[in-house]
């Protein structure tokens, strides 16, 4: 497990700079924006947030990639707007970490997530945004009432580019239930971070959660080892952006495939090291389901090069 000095020490190749800023010390939740050429959607995220109504203090801890459009102006806008709940961390394109050759948005996000002051954490990406203003007062209410819960959510819909709400499997596959510790766990049911907050307990992380693209399952699978999930119907829906140039191609779909086949070989590899066969076990299965269908699909497609050398890669 690593925790912060470890995780810079490992990774930090160039000093983030900190944005000015007042915000106060004693802080109850900390709000995590990772953002990246988010220019036509970050203004809609931050004034979701800034306009939450509550009875405690909350930061707002800005994650800005270097972006190469206009969205570092637009953090900078904020944070000097907005000294007294902004921190801005300012990011280098030599720290990005990169997972089977794709740079990813990792060392902004676990910077942002062990920069976190607060007691809970929620996280809303810069394309994204919140509807009710009252989803943070509502969700650090039932987390202090309900100490056997580790985290609490609610519904959220998929939108395109042009505020327009899509079909989504994935919001229609989010459960509407209390969720296990269990599964929690095992990624049975997987809230999106979006919705989420969370008791901030995360002050060291597996070094295998900095391997994968997509690091939602891994947090979801952690929290679930310290206790269960709330749903609330009382939260409107927030809304996830899908961007037009995210429609899945055949050739993106597998890509989207791989690297879930990766999140569940590197929670495989994880719970065994910690001496958690049966949930190493478990993941290893999920990977192998995932593995077996993205064979299915160069086959299907008579795509023998990608079959064969998929086949190698999965059997070594």
């Amino acid at each position: 497990m690593i925790n912060f000095e470890d995780f810079k020490q490992l990774y930090q190749k160039v000093e983030v700079q900190h944005y000015p800023n007042s915000t106060p010390e004693k802080i109850v939740i900390s709000v995590l924006v990772q953002t990246y050429n988010h220019e036509q959607f970050l203004q809609q995220c931050l004034d979701s947030i800034l306009t939450q109504k509550t009875n405690f203090n909350f930061e707002i801890i800005l994650g800005e990639d270097n972006s190469s459009d206009n969205t570092r102006e637009i953090c900078k806008k904020y944070a000097n707007q907005y000294p007294e709940k902004i921190r801005l961390f300012l990011h280098h394109d030599e720290n990005k970490i990169k997972v089977n050759s794709i740079n990813t948005g990792n060392f902004n996000a676990f910077y942002n997530l062990f920069s976190a002051r607060g007691k809970y954490i929620a996280f809303c990406e810069g394309d994204d945004y919140w509807t009710d203003d009252l989803k943070l007062q509502k969700q650090v209410d039932f987390l202090e009432k309900n100490l056997s819960f580790t985290l609490c959510y609610h519904s959220y819909q998929t939108i395109n580019k042009y505020n327009q709400v899509i079909s989504s499997i994935e919001s229609l596959k989010q459960p509407k239930i209390n969720i296990s510790s269990y599964e929690l766990t095992n990624t049975v049911h997987h809230p999106l971070l979006l919705t989420m907050c969370f008791r901030n307990r995360l002050k060291k992380v597996p070094k295998e959660a900095l391997e994968v693209v997509n690091v939602d399952a891994f947090i979801i699978s952690l929290l679930g080892q310290l206790g269960k999930a709330g749903y609330m119907e009382n939260i409107k829906a927030s809304f996830y952006r899908k961007h037009s140039k995210g429609i899945w191609s055949k050739k993106l779909r597998v890509k989207n495939l791989e690297v879930k086949a990766i999140t569940y070989q590197k929670l495989s590899t994880y719970y065994n090291r910690i001496n958690k066969p049966e949930l190493g076990d478990n993941f290893s299965f999920k990977a192998s389901k995932v593995q077996k269908r993205i064979l299915w699909i160069y086959l299907k497609n008579l795509n023998i090069s990608q079959l064969v050398k998929s086949i190698f890669t999965y059997s070594t």
